[in-house]
């Protein structure tokens, strides 16, 4: 017995998915009040949920929409609720093999007058060469799915997709309360699936609770709350991985039963898993297995010992990229070292993402000496081709030059800067000189005084920012409330206000 009682089971079930919804919320739920205008080719959100590269397209999830470039980022096709229909921003992106394209969304909803929970937006899919996205409901089951001891799943609330799976024609999803469930019929029709034997049941049976899932030749893996399973038939029989009686990570397991992401590295036929700490003896990391899961090395270990996360895995040939809640990893040398890459700022314009929390990482070829990196966080995307010595930052944002009043304004706003965000004030220049930016609370006292000095704009066009942290001149965290600010920029004047939510 892993755990010591079902209530400790059921506690830590709602603690793993409480922690990883408000980790996602902070990308899918309005992280970046100022969307991009679909109508001018630009990145539809800053918060990046999943990224994909597949057959020449970049595929960025976002928490406003999907947006696809076939040309590095020069330009973006979005797609918004408005042209897939129904709300949320993407919980789960996939691409099967004739190229139709998978989406889950998921959003907030109020249960109570003060309380709001999760919800899942149901799925959609884009068949190659079609206009149309075809929507598919959040899979639930009915009331009277009892059969066996089942205890049915009968409300799309706190039953988001956090992962798609596509094995040849059948579709696998993951979800916290709809559990694992598979369509053989482009989902039309769900079954429930338990890798353990034991009828469904989200709240009794950790191993119920689905965060991840991969398809990798013909083999379906998934990763849940209590470790992973493996099948090689399509789903009638599994193997499973996970800390306790089964394995233990010092003889050769996995490191932690909570599984939120698997990849499969072609090159060298490897799987590749998030496994974090449920407590006891796990512990953060990201586990690999080079025989099909019956060995396990875990890697990443000390950069991951500060309660940090890691989030998403990709691959070029050797090389192995993490993205985690503290920064972006590299290794050559298949994890025995790692390479954390500095603050990204993009070489033009100067351009910063401003946080550590990475989402996703994907690869792609290019025409230069090294391959194609691209980086999804909390603020905005981030590509490289020459090993990240420089890199293009894309944001989302509406120019100050395109809408020219107010000539500052703020974004994200609200913002929480507790959760690592910064707030950004956008404006234009003409000519070099300072920008100062004052801070005050609501009885009007200075908070802070930002200044900055912008260079001759006739060597960069582009847009501008100063950002804030949400620290007041002693380096305190300013507590929450409405704030304002007093920009300056070529002696024009602009207030503005500010809201801060932690």
């Amino acid at each position: 017995m892993i755990f010591g009682s079902l209530k400790y089971i059921r506690l830590t079930c709602i603690l793993l998915f409480g922690l990883h919804w408000q980790l996602m919320a902070q990308v899918i739920q309005g992280y970046n009040m100022q969307a991009g205008d679909p109508n001018r080719g630009g990145l539809v959100g800053n918060g990046i949920t999943d990224l994909i590269w597949n057959d020449s397209f970049l595929y960025a999830g976002t928490g406003f929409g999907l947006s696809v470039s076939d040309d590095e980022g020069a330009a973006w096709e979005n797609f918004t609720p408005a042209q897939y229909g129904g709300k949320g921003g993407i919980s789960a992106l996939a691409i099967g093999p004739d190229g139709t394209v998978w989406i889950a969304t998921g959003y907030d909803t109020l249960v109570q007058e003060d309380q709001s929970l999760s919800a899942g937006g149901g799925l959609r899919y884009r068949s190659p060469g079609s206009m149309e996205w075809i929507f598919i409901p959040q899979p639930k089951d009915a009331v009277t799915d009892t059969m066996g001891g089942m205890r049915p799943t009968t409300t799309h609330v706190q039953n988001i997709t956090f992962d798609i799976a596509i094995l040849d024609t059948q579709i696998w999803i993951t979800s916290f309360g709809g559990g694992v469930r598979r369509s053989l019929d482009n989902g039309m029709t769900w079954e429930v699936i338990t890798t353990d034997g034991y009828p469904f049941s989200a709240l009794d049976y950790l191993n119920h609770r689905g965060f991840s899932a991969l398809a990798e030749n013909e083999n379906i893996w998934i990763g849940t709350a209590e470790g992973i399973s493996k099948s090689s038939d399509g789903g009638q029989t599994w193997d499973r991985f996970y800390v306790g009686a089964n394995q233990i990570p010092e003889a050769g397991g996995i490191s932690g039963n909570w599984v939120i992401a698997m990849a499969h590295n072609s090159w060298d036929n490897s799987v590749w898993a998030v496994t974090l700490t449920t407590g006891g003896e796990e512990f953060n990391s990201i586990s690999r297995t080079l025989d099909g899961g019956r060995t396990w090395q875990n890697l990443l270990v000390e950069e991951l010992q500060d309660g940090t996360f890691a989030r998403n895995i990709a691959f070029y040939d050797s090389a192995i990229y993490v993205a985690t809640e503290k920064g972006l990893y590299k290794s050559i040398d298949q994890g025995v070292t790692w390479y954390r890459f500095p603050q990204i700022e993009d070489g033009v314009n100067g351009e910063r993402i401003l946080t550590t929390k990475f989402y996703a990482v994907a690869t792609a070829p290019s025409s230069g000496v090294f391959h194609r990196i691209w980086a999804g966080s909390a603020d905005g995307l981030a590509s490289s081709n020459d090993n990240g010595y420089s890199w293009t930052v894309f944001r989302s944002f509406v120019s100050t030059r395109q809408r020219t009043d107010p000539k500052v304004y703020a974004y994200p706003n609200p913002f929480s800067p507790e959760r690592g965000t910064e707030i950004r004030f956008q404006y234009d220049i003409s000519r070099a000189g300072e920008i100062k930016i004052d801070i005050y609370n609501f009885a009007m006292e200075q908070v802070i005084s930002i200044s900055e000095y912008e260079s001759d704009p006739a060597q960069n066009t582009l847009d501008r920012s100063t950002s804030w942290d949400g620290r007041d001149n002693n380096g305190r965290m300013v507590d929450n409330g409405v704030y304002f600010f007093r920009a300056e920029v070529e002696g024009e004047i602009t207030w503005g206000k500010i809201v801060v939510i932690n």
